[in-house]
C-alpha cells in the first residue's frame, strides 16, 4: 500500500503543469453493507460533556444550586409590567434605591424586545424612597421622551399606583406594593434593605 501511494505522488509529480491524472490520486474503498446498513434511518446519539468530574470539572447543576442556596431574599417594593407594545405582558419588580430602564444587559428593568428607540443603558429611572414611602421617575437624559401619564418627564415626577410610563412604542404600568399603607420596615422581623 505504502508503495502505491509513492509512485502516484511520483507520476503527480512528473505531470505537466495543468494535465489532469488520468487516474484518481486518492482510492476510497466501496461501502460496505453491514452494521450500517442493516439500520437505515436511525442516528446513534451521542452525548459529550456530562460525565461528573471528568477531568477536574465541577457539575454545572450543583454550581446552579449552590447559587440558589447562598441567593437572600429579596423584598419587592412593586413592579413594571408592559402593557403595550413590544414584550407586551413582561414583568419586572422593582425594589428599594434606584431601577434603570433600558435595553442592556445590565439594566434592573430590561425591555430588549425590538423597540430600537428606548436607549442601551439608563433610558429612564424608577427609584423607591423606603424612608419617604415614594416612588420617583426620572429620564437619564436621552433624546426620546419618557411620559408619565402622557405627559414628558422633564425632571423627577413623583410616581403612583397604576401609572403609565411610556418610551418609545412600549407602554409600562407601574404597580406599588410599598407606600403609605405598606412597607417591609412595619412588618415584624424583615429586613427590608437590598443591597
Amino acid at each position: 500500500m505504502a508503495d502505491e501511494v509513492a509512485s502516484e505522488v511520483e507520476r503527480v509529480r512528473k505531470s505537466e503543469p495543468g494535465q489532469t491524472a488520468s487516474e484518481p490520486i486518492v482510492n476510497v474503498a466501496p461501502a460496505v453493507a453491514g452494521r450500517a446498513g442493516r439500520s437505515a434511518g436511525r442516528v446513534k446519539t451521542r452525548m459529550l460533556g456530562f460525565q461528573p468530574d471528568a477531568a477536574g470539572q465541577k457539575d454545572v447543576f450543583e454550581e446552579t444550586a449552590e447559587k440558589a442556596a447562598k441567593s437572600e431574599v429579596s423584598f419587592p417594593a412593586g413592579w413594571i409590567v408592559v402593557v403595550a407594545g413590544p414584550g407586551r405582558g413582561s414583568s419586572f419588580t422593582l425594589h428599594n434605591g434606584v431601577s434603570q430602564i433600558g435595553r442592556g444587559e445590565e439594566q434592573t428593568v430590561r425591555l430588549d424586545f425590538g423597540d430600537t428607540s428606548i436607549s442601551r443603558k439608563n433610558h429612564a429611572a424608577v427609584a423607591y424612597d423606603d424612608e419617604q414611602g415614594k416612588f420617583f421617575l426620572g429620564h437619564g437624559g436621552k433624546s426620546n421622551l419618557v411620559r408619565l401619564n402622557g405627559r414628558p418627564v422633564l425632571s423627577t415626577e413623583e410616581m403612583t399606583d397604576g401609572d403609565q410610563i411610556r418610551i418609545g412604542e412600549t407602554t409600562l404600568k407601574f404597580v406599588a406594593l410599598c407606600g403609605e399603607d405598606f412597607t417591609w420596615k412595619s412588618t415584624e422581623g424583615a429586613d427590608p434593605t437590598n443591597d
